[in-house]
């Protein structure tokens, strides 16, 4: 297995630094890299793919720099852009055969490989059908073949599952899972359901820096109680949502049932919740603080 190590690293476009210090160790398994849009985590995943130079620091794989290793590393990855290119006249095979042959996979490798691919991603029977014809979800579906074809030993997907309905989310959610048991996947996805379970760490990025990280386990324990379920009058809803952040609200008529998160208890008759991973990463990101002063 090998180990991706990501030292001192930084980047900046300009003035603008989208990259604070970032030191990471990546392994077997599977990690969520989980923030808002804007947070810096495309820019990250690129600088690790090799895409995009580090202003500072230093890449390695099995302590080599990945620069230095060229092609070498470049067969070890498979990497799905968050924006997808791909030709719209092509068929699904044509598309799946283009690719494989940049790749240089054997053509016998390839066909089977493909056949295999096209079924895993449910895609056999639009095989012969051009892409311009397939949904926003085909379209992500047939990105995250291609990131396979190389049966790649590091695999890095930016904002996988966009455009994906909620059955091709859970099947999608199943497939990394179980790619997770043999080489290093690395998910970005500002969507928390897409790692809540399948992530063995989780890692939180906010404004360029990861702020947190660490097992969904740990991520609970360092918070603490935060989550606090409070019943109150409609007419207080907005002056307490300008105080904390809520979560959630059920409107009861003439009251309404809040999940505030916060790390201090809001009101006297709040009782304690346990905390989701949704409420973590609200907790860890949030701009609010001054119902917590």
């Amino acid at each position: 297995m090998h180990r991706l190590e990501l030292i001192g690293v930084e980047k900046e476009f300009g003035a603008k630094k989208a990259v604070h210090l970032t030191n990471l160790c990546l392994q077997q398994g599977v990690y969520g890299l989980l923030g808002e849009n804007g947070a810096g985590k495309t820019t990250l995943m690129r600088m690790t793919c090799g895409i995009l130079k580090p202003t500072r620091g230093v890449i390695r794989c099995d302590r080599i720099e990945i620069g230095q290793m060229g092609k070498t590393y470049r067969s070890l990855l498979g990497y799905l852009p968050q924006e997808f290119g791909y030709y719209k006249e092509f068929t699904a095979l044509r598309f799946l055969r283009y690719m494989a042959a940049l790749k240089a996979l054997p053509e016998v490798t390839a066909e089977k490989k493909i056949n295999d691919l096209l079924e895993l991603t449910g895609l056999e029977n639009v095989r012969k059908q051009k892409l311009k014809t397939f949904s926003g979800g085909m379209i992500r579906r047939i990105g995250i073949a291609q990131a396979l074809l190389n049966d790649p030993e590091i695999l890095i997907l930016d904002e996988p599952t966009a455009g994906l309905d909620p059955g091709e989310r859970v099947r999608f959610r199943n497939l990394i899972s179980s790619l997770g048991k043999e080489r290093t996947v690395l998910l970005s996805t500002h969507i928390v359901s897409d790692v809540d379970y399948i992530a063995d760490e989780i890692m939180i990025m906010k404004q360029g820096r990861i702020i947190r990280r660490g097992t969904p386990g740990w991520l609970s324990d360092s918070v603490g109680q935060i989550v606090w379920n409070c019943t109150v009058s409609e007419e207080n809803v907005e002056a307490i949502r300008e105080k904390y952040v809520v979560g959630n609200i059920k409107d009861r008529g003439n009251s309404a049932e809040l999940r505030i998160i916060s790390g201090r208890k809001p009101m006297p008759d709040a009782v304690p919740a346990e905390a989701t991973l949704e409420d973590i990463y609200l907790y860890l990101t949030r701009d609010k603080q001054e119902g917590e002063q």
